[in-house]
């Protein structure tokens, strides 16, 4: 008897066809497949949301060896995606609710988002009072291969405390900032963050200080002379675990001028 060498071809081929139906057919959203051989880039980094007044400050890091010269790398953006939690159910990544695509950020043309090197920033003011969401960002490469693989961070609205009105002065060798003490009508005082820009900067800007400062004045004597500096601050509170910053307080300018 002649053997049938097209069954065990056919066994294999059945085999690959319910592997693949059974991957087709599981729950949770899928990312783009990459190719053996196409690009993948690497996972963006540093997933951060901070409440700011009404708005969500949405902002991570891509690898610096990737962000050079538009049209010189693979890299061509990045993708926000966020979702909303309504239910437990939709914290599972892989069987909740969808992830809603809510910006694609492009290398090559930023509009309103704002870059610092490899730092990238956007604001979503779309977000409900009490409302909890998972945000994600994705890089993806020119031929639309993304990388999924980056991190996830859950952040609730909660009612943002008010902002300060600034008064500036000056020392003997810097600059005097002093605003009335803030009442928060939800949540605890935290204390207030002091913002600085010269003109022209970027406006991704960190605070002068690593804490919340808690007093109501803040001396600045870090100030290169005859430079001209804006300050503005915003109050700091915690409201059911979160950490909210008010909107910015109106700005005032100042510069340090040497005896």
């Amino acid at each position: 008897m002649i053997p049938d060498r097209k069954r065990p071809m056919a066994v294999l081929y059945s085999l690959f066809l319910v592997v693949l139906l059974f991957l087709c057919t599981a729950c949770g959203k899928k990312g783009v497949l990459i190719p053996p051989d196409g690009y993948a880039p690497p996972p963006v980094s540093g997933l951060q949301v901070l409440q700011q007044g009404e708005g969500f400050r949405i902002s991570w890091q891509a690898p610096e060896k990737e962000i050079v010269a538009p049209g010189s790398s693979p890299l061509a953006g990045f993708r926000l995606y966020r979702r909303e939690i309504r239910s437990p159910a939709d914290e599972c990544l892989t069987c909740g609710g969808e992830d809603l695509l809510l910006r694609i950020v492009e290398l090559e043309y930023l509009r309103d988002v704002l870059q610092n090197g490899n730092q990238f920033v956007v604001i979503d003011g779309d977000v409900r009072l009490g409302g909890s969401y998972l945000y994600q960002v994705t890089a993806f490469e020119k031929g639309g291969v993304e990388n999924r693989d980056s991190a996830r961070v859950k952040r609730k609205k909660v009612p943002s405390p008010p902002a300060p009105a600034v008064v500036l002065g000056s020392v003997p060798a810097g600059m005097l900032l002093e605003w009335p003490m803030v009442r928060v009508t939800a949540g605890t005082l935290a204390g207030y963050n002091v913002y600085r820009l010269r003109p022209g900067q970027n406006p991704v800007a960190s605070p002068l200080t690593s804490i919340p400062v808690r007093e109501n004045r803040y001396e600045d004597l870090r100030m290169e002379p005859d430079t001209l500096y804006r300050y503005q601050i915003r109050t700091v509170a915690t409201v059911d675990g979160e950490t909210v910053e008010s909107d910015p307080s109106p700005p005032v300018e100042g510069r340090y001028l040497l005896p």
